[in-house]
């Protein structure tokens, strides 16, 4: 087998370039995921107490005369 080499060589390259482009393509999910977090938290909810993003849902909580939170303005982001 003297082109082994070649072939583990080729192997490892496209073994790089598929993990290359995972690490990419996760660092550009979790920054567009932390931009809507942020976006949720600092624009759409800056006047409430309290807010949760999950999902592509943004939901602000106020607080009530009893002091519980209750759902004060929920937004779906696409």
């Amino acid at each position: 087998m003297v082109n082994g080499w070649k072939v583990t060589a080729i192997i490892f390259i496209v073994y790089s370039v598929l993990l290359t482009s995972l690490g990419v393509w996760g660092y550009v999910e979790i920054t567009a995921e932390e931009e809507a977090i942020n976006n949720c938290y600092y624009n759409t909810c800056a006047e409430y107490p309290d807010a949760w993003y999950e999902y592509g849902v943004c939901t602000c909580y106020d607080i009530d005369e009893y002091g519980e939170y209750e759902v004060a303005k929920t937004t779906y982001t696409p």
